[in-house]
């Protein structure tokens, strides 16, 4: 195999990773977004839930990660349409704002 063929290997492998990872982190952020609208008695618009933001950040034990910024959307009485997020760092979510 050839440098340049080893080296699209390894960045298509990078995007893969990439890609499962945002999954796994969206389902995350949306789950916690699911579980504060359920305490406050307000409904989660499921399809609404999206990557704003992306970032490099450093945790507590200085490892790089990466930190999203999902938009959510929400609902009082299921007519007015309200706008959230949720910040997740590596696999932390850290807030959650309504």
């Amino acid at each position: 195999m050839s440098a340049s063929g080893l080296g699209l290997l390894i960045v298509l492998g990078g995007l893969v990773w990439f890609w499962h990872d945002s999954l796994r982190v969206r389902e995350r952020a949306m789950q916690a977004a699911r579980e504060v609208c359920q305490r406050q008695q307000l409904q989660l618009l499921d399809a609404t839930v999206s990557l704003q933001r992306l970032a490099w950040c450093r945790r507590a034990h200085r490892a790089p990660c990466l930190r999203r910024t999902f938009q959510v959307a929400y609902s009082e009485d299921g007519m007015e349409r309200h706008s959230g997020f949720v910040i997740v760092a590596g696999n932390h979510v850290e807030q959650v704002g309504l």
